[in-house]
């Protein structure tokens, strides 16, 4: 019965195997694949570089509800979903440590980090294998690093221009693998954002950038320098901003901005985007896109909003008549019901506009105006803009770019962003419970998220 056995199990093997010998039992599933592997294998170091992009973009973190969070935290959308899955306390500003939008993401963002601490980790003791790509994947890792700090700091942080010592996230930097190392306390603001720049320090080994789906899909030139300049704007460092703005070349606006929205996602403005496929698209609930498509969660508030203030509400700007369905109070740049619509963390228009602002903040009131114009006027010819732009100055020039951002990025998870820069009071539905300033007393509910119960249970010196 013994050599039957046997026999047959060769027999079964032949297709796979050649020859049976006695210690076939004994042998590792050809498909058993080690860290060594990993890391000495050209094409399977590639694809570890590119699961590093997937960590972040996951649904849990900046690839599914990261969006959808930051336009609830603003000012431009009314969630209508009543729904605690679909972020209504968000919205509310109700976050307490206990809610599932915040321990998720703060999980799984730091499960990203961890993964491009691990990957640093053996790529330092494997560097020979990577070649000379070795400092392009470093540099990669890195800038996936510093954008997933840069969200978390956002979301936990009182606003650099408020407190710029006030406590911040936890600084991981080590590859973990137990939870030995799980207390650690949270580092200040001016140092997250110092750690945010120095991972961006190395990216001349990157790419230019632009032009094909590996160099919007994957850490450029252009990318670092478009996260440093929202660094340098969160700290009022506005000439280095505008500096960093200049070094990012071979861009330009679409002639038609729908095309940046549409398959194939891969425009002259696009400079980083996340692509999803069949095989990594997040679920409903999760999806960026499900927040917006048909008014399911979120509706443009077009009586409040920025569509509500005379002149960006002009049914002839390409924005308003291509991009938005004012009459159902629908945002119509993700149109995929099957959520595969990329999702564009930085492009161009956000550049010039940076920049315009960073120059108004510095009193170069005309080259701030010119750039306002050729956002605008992309979407909006100066023969049917009721706006009178001209002769705008100081504060009401500002005004006018603060808004003009508003309405460019509606759906695109920077308003909120851009009130928490400021400091600014967030105001929702004028007279409503959602009126939040950005006093002390609104550290835990309101403002900023609280770090998560989750966090909390696990390290004993998070305490706030």
């Amino acid at each position: 019965m013994r050599k039957i056995l046997y026999y047959a199990l060769c027999v079964s093997a032949a297709a796979v195997a050649t020859g049976c010998d006695s210690d076939f039992l004994e042998k590792e599933p050809p498909l058993y694949v080690t860290e060594q592997d990993v890391f000495t294998d050209p094409e399977r170091l590639e694809g570890n570089v590119n699961s590093l992009y997937g960590a972040l973009k996951s649904q849990y973190s900046l690839g599914g509800k990261g969006f959808g969070i930051i336009d609830n935290m603003g000012d431009d959308f009314i969630n209508v979903a009543s729904n605690g899955y679909e972020l209504t306390f968000t919205y509310e500003m109700n976050v307490g440590t206990d809610r599932q939008e915040s321990y998720e993401f703060w999980r799984y963002t730091y499960l990203a980090i961890n993964k491009v601490n691990t990957f640093l980790k053996n790529i330092e003791e494997h560097k020979e294998y990577a070649g000379e790509n070795y400092n392009r994947y470093v540099a990669e890792a890195k800038f996936i690093r510093a954008l997933s700090y840069y969200y978390l700091h956002q979301l936990y942080t009182m606003p650099y221009k408020l407190d710029p010592n006030a406590k911040s996230v936890v600084l991981r930097l080590q590859a973990e693998s137990d939870i030995f190392n799980n207390d650690m306390a949270r580092a200040t603001s001016e140092d997250v954002l110092k750690q945010i720049m120095d991972d961006l320090e190395g990216a001349g080994a990157l790419p230019a950038g632009g032009g094909s789906e590996e160099l919007v899909t994957r850490a450029t030139q252009g990318a670092a320098e478009a996260l440093k300049m929202r660094i340098y704007m969160l700290k009022g460092e506005w000439q280095n901003a505008i500096d960093a703005g200049n070094k990012i070349t071979g861009y330009k606006l679409e002639s038609d901005i729908v095309s940046v929205f549409r398959p194939p996602y891969i425009t002259s403005e696009s400079i980083f985007s996340f692509p999803f496929g069949s095989t990594n698209r997040p679920g409903s609930q999760y999806a960026t896109g499900y927040f917006y498509i048909n008014g399911k969660s979120d509706r443009i508030d077009v009586e409040h909003g920025i569509v509500g203030i005379s002149g960006y509400g002009n049914p002839k700007d390409a924005r308003i008549s291509e991009l938005a369905n004012i009459e159902d109070r629908i945002a119509l740049k993700y149109t995929d019901v099957t959520y595969l619509d990329w999702l564009p963390i930085f492009r161009y228009a956000e550049v010039l506009l940076n920049q315009a602002e960073a120059y108004a903040n510095i009193g170069n009131d005309a080259q701030a105006l010119a750039l306002l114009k050729q956002v605008r006027q992309r979407s909006l010819s100066s023969g049917d803009d009721t706006l009178i732009l001209d002769g705008l100055t100081g504060q009401a020039l500002k005004t006018a770019i603060y808004n003009e951002r508003r309405l460019e990025f509606m759906g695109e998870g920077i308003r909120g962003l851009d009130i928490l820069r400021r400091g600014e009071t967030i105001v929702k539905q004028p007279g409503t419970a959602y009126e939040i300033t950005a006093a002390p007393s609104q550290t835990i509910r309101g403002y900023i998220w609280p770090v998560p119960q989750t966090e909390r249970a696990q390290n004993k010196l998070i305490a706030d």
